[in-house]
């Protein structure tokens, strides 16, 4: 069937308006950092699972605090994500690193890279578990070229191996003057280790759970903060997902294997709900959604948290400002 000049501009209207909602959306996101007062966190990513093309990006936080920024996993869309709130690269202080998993680190690399071509600091630190340095030196010199070819074109230093500190252990991470972190080991099998991590800043605190099953280290380590971000699935609807993969032939596994993951690693909303109010956390932000489309409503995903947790939920968005 021919496609006729009214479906052609119907898609181009429809287009202008997702722009133009995009727009709207990254100006509020730089209108409420300009006018914050306090710290806040930015939901740069949503989603979970190394899946390219959803609605959700992957998973990625900025935290910024007296002008310092704060970045937590590395998924793709990172850089495009944070140069939309406005945020300054020379501002960024410190990477964290959860684990291993490419929906977690594949743009900390090309963060390092883009943002030292747009006036991040050498002086900025990562943190992670190990190989992070082994990781972050083979990508440097992967680059090399690259770089050097960029530092004598803008006549600058080129970029350096950075301060990376490997985290065998969970435990103390760093502090400086705006923030203390600490770090709490999360069951995530196969990968190990694999780390959820506080932020306690002078204003207030913020634990994320990294990815994992529900766990009582979790609800401990988020004790009394004030926003607890956890990730969260909807098994039904995964499942559900990993069928129409299937049946179009883009399962790269069967969907036994996949499931035994996902029940194995991941956390649903009913028991994050529960992890929350053992925490006494005031607000929890379920984010790291899968699956990440728009097959499982936010009042479903709230209702779900909300049997057991009777505090503030937030069902995190791209670009969210808290």
């Amino acid at each position: 069937m021919a496609v006729g000049a009214g479906s052609v501009a119907t898609a181009a209207d429809t287009c202008a308006t997702a722009e133009d909602a995009q727009a709207a959306l990254v100006a509020q996101v730089r209108a409420a950092l300009q006018a914050a007062q306090g710290t806040k966190l930015v939901l740069l990513g949503t989603g979970a699972g190394p899946a390219p093309g959803q609605l959700r990006r992957m998973t990625s936080h900025l935290m910024v605090s007296n002008g310092a920024a704060y970045v937590l996993d590395c998924g793709l869309g990172l850089t495009n994500q944070f140069a939309r709130t406005g945020t300054a690269f020379k501002a960024v202080r410190g990477i964290f690193i959860t684990h291993h998993h490419p929906d977690h680190n594949i743009e900390y690399g090309p963060f390092l890279e883009i943002g030292w071509v747009r006036g991040m600091l050498q002086s900025v630190r990562a943190f992670g578990p190990p190989p992070l340095a082994q990781m972050t030196e083979d990508f440097l010199r992967s680059q090399k070229a690259t770089i050097d070819f960029w530092a004598e074109d803008f006549q600058r230093p080129p970029l350096q191996m950075i301060e990376v500190r490997d985290l065998p252990t969970a435990g103390p991470v760093m502090q400086d003057e705006n923030v203390k972190v600490t770090s709490v080991l999360v069951q995530h099998p196969p990968v190990t280790p694999a780390y959820g991590y506080r932020f306690d800043f002078h204003d207030r605190s913020i634990a994320f759970s990294g990815d994992t099953v529900p766990l009582e280290a979790v609800a401990q380590m988020a004790k009394g903060a004030d926003v607890l971000v956890h990730e969260a699935i909807n098994f039904a609807a995964v499942e559900a997902l990993q069928l129409r993969l299937q049946h179009q032939g883009l399962l790269p596994t069967s969907i036994e294997t996949a499931m035994l993951h996902m029940h194995a690693d991941h956390s649903p909303a009913e028991e994050v709900g529960r992890i929350a109010q053992e925490a006494g956390v005031r607000t929890l932000v379920i984010s790291h959604l899968a699956p990440g489309d728009a097959s499982v409503s936010d009042a479903a995903w709230r209702a779900a948290a909300a049997r057991i947790f009777k505090g503030e939920i937030i069902v995190g968005h791209d670009l969210m400002v808290i």
